[in-house]
C-alpha cells in the first residue's frame, strides 16, 4: 500500500473550495436569511415542475430504502440479542455445573429462580430447569 502524502486531501483544498468557505465566513445575517429563502424558492419550483409520476416513483424508492435500512438494523439487533442471550445461557450453564461440584452452605442456591434442591440421602443434588 502507498503511503500517504502529505497534504493528501485534495478535496478540501482546492482553490474553488477555500474561495467558497470564505465568501460563506464574510456573509452578514441578511445575505444568509435571503440565501436560505432563494434556495427554499427555489426548491419549491423543482418539485412542482417535477412531474408526478417521477415524484412519486422518487418517494417510492425513498420508502423502500428506508424500510430496507429498517429491517437491516431491526436483524442486526436482534443477532447481537441472540448472541449475547447465547453468551449468557453458556455463563450460567457453566456456572451451576461448576457449582454442582463446589458446594458451599453458606450460599442460599434455593433462591435462585433457576435452581431446584432436590435432597437425597447423602448428597444434595443441583437440578436446572
Amino acid at each position: 500500500m502507498p503511503r500517504k502524502r502529505k497534504g493528501a486531501d485534495l478535496s478540501r483544498s482546492t482553490s474553488k473550495a477555500r474561495k467558497l468557505r470564505n465568501s460563506r465566513s464574510e456573509r452578514t445575517e441578511e445575505q444568509i436569511q435571503q440565501q436560505n429563502t432563494d434556495a427554499r424558492v427555489r426548491m419549491t419550483r423543482l418539485h412542482q415542475e417535477e412531474p408526478e409520476d417521477t415524484r412519486d416513483e422518487r418517494n417510492e424508492v425513498r420508502r423502500l430504502e428506508q424500510r430496507q435500512s429498517r429491517r437491516f438494523t431491526v436483524n442486526r439487533r436482534r443477532t447481537n440479542d441472540q448472541q449475547r442471550q447465547q453468551v449468557h445461557r453458556a455463563f450460567i450453564s457453566d456456572s451451576f455445573l461448576r457449582l454442582a461440584f463446589q458446594y458451599e452452605p453458606d450460599i442460599e442456591y434455593y433462591a435462585h429462580s433457576k435452581v431446584v434442591m432436590v435432597l437425597w440421602t447423602r448428597n444434595v443434588r443441583i437440578v436446572m430447569l
